[in-house]
């Protein structure tokens, strides 16, 4: 769960390629779906932006949500000890691929080309790094597209910080749902009719052993997120494929979690997010 977003008070500049002067670098530091960023990249395909986070910051995780990249896009996440992207290398990801293919289980053989997207049948997709954690004060988000949508490496948003990840993982019984904010109409003649509205995600779940260390930190999130901020989380990080996908989003808490504590050093909370 990266609850709080260090990119939204960072500095950031877009050092190789051009900035749309109408879709700012701004936007992706600000919540909402019409807020696009948008880049037209150098003749290679290649744009890089540069940031200086507020103070020197413990990260684990970026994410580039609701990006337009093509299907052989790349990306690259270099993180350092000082300002301006000076002074040690913390971390470096090198040029990987910004969006996963789908796994071999999960293909439709004969019907998908052999080098398909989980994200085909979607309308956005998303790209994430999780690592160990370190410390660092600025960093560079390399991006290599030739194909990406009308000639721009376009995206609505960005987060950057550390994830808290629970050292039991959430109980069997969690729950996945697609929602659609649609109405049904029956005709007389009995057949039903609805409007095709755009389809968003629910999860909730519950942590049963949180222990007194971490309650402190699961406090301080809900009481910073609260129900209005959007933050991002993967409840199967790393696991690759469609399931990661699908249990991973932009989201806000539809209700705020209760902590109660059945007994010594022991605290459970109850989950239900829904997507943003």
């Amino acid at each position: 769960m990266l609850m709080k977003n260090l990119w939204d008070s960072a500095s950031a500049s877009v050092t190789t390629g051009d900035a749309v002067s109408t879709l700012p670098l701004v936007h992706s530091q600000r919540y909402g779906r019409s807020l696009t960023t948008g880049i037209t990249p150098n003749e290679t395909g290649l744009s890089v932006i540069e940031f200086n986070l507020a103070e020197l910051s413990l990260v684990n995780g970026l994410v580039l949500y609701r990006h337009w990249l093509s299907n052989g896009a790349q990306w690259r996440l270099q993180l350092f000890e000082d300002l301006n992207c000076s002074g040690t290398e913390l971390f470096d990801s090198g040029l990987v691929d910004a969006v996963p293919t789908k796994a071999l289980g999960e293909l439709n053989w004969l019907v998908d080309p052999l080098v398909s997207s989980a994200f085909d049948n979607w309308p956005f997709k998303f790209s994430q790094f999780w690592f160990d954690d370190c410390f660092a004060f600025s960093g560079r988000i390399t991006l290599q597209d030739t194909e990406a949508r009308d000639g721009i490496h376009e995206f609505d948003r960005v987060y950057l910080g550390r994830a808290f990840q629970p050292k039991v993982n959430f109980n069997y019984n969690s729950e996945f749902a697609w929602q659609q904010n649609t109405q049904q109409k029956q005709t007389a003649a009995g057949s039903v009719y609805a409007v095709d509205k755009p389809m968003t995600r629910q999860f909730s779940f519950q942590l049963s052993w949180i222990d007194e260390l971490e309650r402190p930190h699961i406090s301080a999130a809900i009481q910073s997120a609260g129900l209005h901020k959007d933050w991002f989380i993967s409840l199967y990080p790393q696991a690759g494929g469609l399931k990661e996908i699908e249990h991973a989003m932009s989201c806000k808490l539809s209700q705020l979690p209760v902590l109660s504590n059945p007994h010594y050093n022991n605290y459970t909370a109850t989950y239900a997010v829904k997507e943003a």
